[in-house]
């Protein structure tokens, strides 16, 4: 697959909706990093951010859906860890998840869309902190070097593609969501297999199916 340069572009180009299931997919790939820093330290509420992102799935195919995303957001925060509480780079890919989540819920509660293109932008950003972590190690000298390096990086490519891909997926689906699209978006998470971050994606997914 060819990398898009453009993909932010082409995601606002679409409908708020599409650009909403994008955005929840996207967050399916990144659940697992904060579940992993929720394990390992013990802080967290991994069962929130599914019930939330599971919540959020609802909304997109059940369009009279009581939902509380205010409430949400707040016991969300809660859950946020504080990166000067951690010693450990996990905690950053954990509040970059609980930080695109809020970027989630702002979205639909304001009904702005560039809040969902902030958990692409988020998601990426995450992927980039993760190779530059990387890069410690290796010989880089100069800041252009070290661009250089995370945009050519092949999990830098791997977002990107991703992206690609969700779009090329969602564009046709102009007639709004039902379930039978919700699974497909699903089944295609699990088919990659891998988070944003290269990680092996744990069940919990499947049993998230609406």
């Amino acid at each position: 697959m060819k990398q898009k340069a453009n993909n932010f572009q082409k995601m606002r180009e679409l409908g708020f909706y599409q650009q909403a299931a994008i955005a929840a997919t996207l967050l399916e790939r990144m659940l697992p990093n904060y579940q992993l820093f929720s394990e390992v330290t013990g802080f967290g509420d991994t069962k929130l951010c599914r019930d939330i992102l599971n919540l959020v799935w609802e909304w997109l195919f059940v369009k009279k859906v009581k939902i509380n995303f205010e409430r949400l957001c707040n016991e969300l925060e809660l859950a946020t860890p504080d990166q000067s509480q951690f010693d450990m780079f996990g905690v950053y890919p954990a509040i970059d998840t609980a930080t695109a989540l809020d970027s989630m819920l702002n979205g639909i509660l304001s009904q702005d869309a560039t809040e969902f293109v902030n958990v692409a932008k988020i998601s990426q950003a995450s992927v980039a902190r993760l190779i530059e972590h990387q890069a410690e190690d290796i010989d880089i000298t100069t800041e252009a070097e070290l661009k250089k390096w995370v945009r050519d990086h092949e999990l830098m490519e791997y977002e990107m593609d991703c992206l690609a891909e969700l779009i090329e997926l969602v564009t046709p689906l102009t007639d709004g969501f039902q379930r039978e699209q919700v699974q497909m978006l699903k089944a295609w998470v699990r088919e990659q297999g891998l988070s944003n971050l290269g990680m092996e994606l744990v069940p919990d997914i499947q049993k998230s199916d609406g």
